[in-house]
């Protein structure tokens, strides 16, 4: 499998000069899994303009500054032809207030110093886990379910040695679960596993996978809807990623 892949129907665009800043300064660490774009406030950003940035794209990043109305603007207009066109769209604002105008998005998360490594990796492995590399992979429409629910959502990620055990995985998982929002519906799950080639014998992965998917249930008090990818790395590290995404 080619690690530098490129999952086709994703994007992310920077808007305005905040929203610009943010995409440069994590697009080394995305760019391998979606294609790159910059709106500045001064471009014209006509129906023609967004649906050619929309062809071919199910999943749309946008990062922006909410203080600032003009980019607010511009998102707002993507986000309604996104809508439109049924496209996943999720907002990355780097804004320290929080907005009280609407955003015609799916998904709204703040991003910072503090979430941007988890939100980051969370990120990619959900792309991942939708792409056709994917050992079990999951259906876009279940991805939709879980980022469009109204109430807010909850993530967490951690990369793990293979001295690690599966209890020390879960509890530290749980431990560094950030919230995005107040309050939960508490339906749906994804729990989002990456293994290296090595980290196991190839008969012993779906052992390990289902003893993990078990444990991290069991610590959940909602009675989640939970559903599941598995992606195989060619690396040798023999490590394991968890991300974890619940609304």
């Amino acid at each position: 499998m080619n690690e530098i892949e490129k999952i086709e129907s994703a994007k992310m665009i920077g808007i305005g000069e905040d929203g610009i800043k943010i995409l440069d300064s994590i697009s080394d660490k995305i760019v391998h899994n979606m294609d790159l774009e910059k709106i500045t406030v001064n471009q014209d950003v006509d129906k023609d303009y967004v649906r050619e940035l929309l062809d071919g794209v199910d999943v749309l990043f946008l990062t922006y500054n909410s203080e600032d109305k003009k980019s607010l603007q511009i998102v707002n207009a993507i986000g309604y032809m996104a809508d439109e066109r049924r496209v996943l769209s999720v907002g990355l604002d780097s804004a320290k207030k929080e907005n009280k105008d609407d955003v015609n998005l799916n998904r709204e998360f703040k991003i910072n110093d503090e979430n941007t490594d988890t939100l980051l990796n969370v990120m990619n492995m959900l792309l991942d886990s939708i792409s056709d590399f994917c050992m079990i992979n999951i259906d876009l429409s279940d991805l939709k379910e879980t980022l469009c629910a109204e109430k807010g959502i909850k993530y967490s990620c951690g990369e793990f040695a293979k001295s690690v055990n599966n209890d020390e995985i879960v509890n530290s998982l749980l431990e560094n679960t950030i919230e995005s929002g107040e309050e939960f519906v508490g339906k749906k799950q994804v729990i989002l596993v990456e293994m290296d080639s090595n980290y196991c014998e190839e008969e012993k992965m779906l052992i390990i996978l289902n003893d993990l998917l078990m444990k991290i249930q069991d610590s959940n008090k909602e009675s989640y809807e939970t559903i599941f990818s598995l992606y195989i790395r060619e690396k040798s590290q023999e490590k394991i990623k968890i991300g974890l995404v619940c609304n």
